[in-house]
């Protein structure tokens, strides 16, 4: 029986996508006969034996990402030390970029294969035209010390076997940044658990159930709130939109460093905005499918991602979706089919397309069937996880 080891500083439930990404692979991959081990960050220490099939293994780290990561990485090496004594591992996966070079011992494991989440370069790049004032003091240390970053994922991913892209856009950066050849890359994107988010028959009974007001139309948007998310954008947009229709509420769920959630509310009462949002903060995962199924409009502004769950949630519940035009988005998302596709930056057009659905029901609805029918055919773990088992067959070849 193939045994995999995934590194990783996130693992749901407890925050972000590539935490998400290992928690649904390594359930898929226990269906499909196969053990898995993680060596995960967490607020404490502690190793855990789920089941017969699976290990995890938690390493005290602090909260702040990139801080995080290293802090992480330190405590991985010697963890994953231990774990080689014990446990004949066959592939050690690791998330890029939050995982750097060092946290992994050169000997651990058969082969070495990385999911390439996102890159250091292209993050910096993406946020370099941002008001120095938005960025939180992680970003701040991503741009400034970028170079140093890299230095560790490039090692990495010169370490590894293959690398498995989040989607065509991630291909072309390794290409592009680092000068990966185009044989080492395998692209299989991320995928949704079509059972857990999928759309509701009574919405009204669920915004109840949340707390929300039955009568308010709710457009929702769930991220971290880091600049790229694009949530100044968001709140540009919103002005005509509850001009127009004034029962709207604009619901934002995330989580973000000190000060991220206050900047938003400035800059929302400065346009006259602030009663029609609601910041629900982090969102346990149990709950998160609800949350979807209460909205009428999932509307995210990101101005850089590479294959963002949130979209692919949103789509998986049948809601109509506005979003942008950016990274591995419209390889998921064709404008006017399962969702709108608008220019990054630009909020008239943004809100112009959530107008669209408040004002063609009829519409909204068979483009939020088209989406839920996108993501059965193309983006359900149980077809995604078949793709990464013939990554591990190939380098275990």
């Amino acid at each position: 029986m193939t045994k995999v080891c995934f590194i990783s500083p996130e693992y749901l439930p407890l925050s972000g996508g590539t935490g998400a990404y290992v928690y649904y692979l390594s359930k898929e991959l226990m269906k499909n006969r196969y053990d898995v081990c993680i060596v995960t960050g967490y607020m404490q220490t502690g190793d855990v034996k789920v089941n017969r099939q699976c290990s995890i293994y938690f390493l005290k780290v602090p909260k702040t990402p990139i801080i995080k990561s290293f802090m992480f990485a330190s405590s991985s090496m010697h963890k994953l030390r231990r774990v080689r004594d014990v446990a004949c591992v066959d592939v050690a996966h690791v998330n890029l970029p939050l995982v750097p070079n060092f946290a992994v011992p050169v000997d651990f494991g058969r082969a070495l294969v990385s999911t390439v989440h996102s890159t250091w370069k292209g993050e910096a790049d993406a946020i370099r035209r941002e008001p120095y004032s938005r960025l939180n003091a992680n970003e701040k240390f991503m741009v400034s010390f970028n170079w140093f970053l890299r230095l560790f994922e490039i090692k990495m991913m010169e370490r590894s076997r293959k690398l498995i892209a989040v989607s065509e856009f991630t291909r072309r950066e390794l290409v592009k940044y680092y000068g990966v050849k185009e044989n080492k890359i395998r692209v299989i994107h991320n995928g949704v658990d079509t059972v857990k988010f999928r759309p509701t028959l009574d919405k009204q009974k669920v915004k109840a159930e949340l707390g929300f007001n039955p009568s308010d139309i709710a457009v929702l948007s769930v991220g971290r709130l880091y600049a790229r998310k694009g949530l100044f954008t968001l709140i540009e947009s919103i002005p005509e939109v509850v001009r127009r229709f004034k029962n709207t509420k604009f619901i934002i769920s995330g989580k973000g460093q000190s000060g991220e959630m206050q900047k938003l509310l400035a800059y929302a009462q400065r346009l006259g905005v602030k009663e029609h949002i609601v910041f629900t903060g982090y969102y346990p995962d149990r709950q998160l499918p609800r949350l979807y199924q209460a909205a009428d409009i999932f509307a995210f502004s990101t101005f850089y991602e590479h294959h963002p769950f949130a979209v692919l949630e949103a789509l998986a519940t049948g809601l109509p979706v506005v979003t942008n035009r950016v990274g591995g988005i419209p390889e998921t998302i064709t404008d006017g089919k399962n969702g709108f596709l608008c220019e990054a930056f630009n909020a008239e057009q943004f809100s112009e397309r959530i107008l669209y659905f408040l004002e063609h029901p009829t519409e909204a609805q068979e483009m939020g069937n088209s989406a839920r029918k996108t993501i059965e055919e193309r983006f359900d773990w149980r077809i995604l996880v078949k793709k990464t088992m013939a990554v591990y067959e190939e380098v275990l070849g």
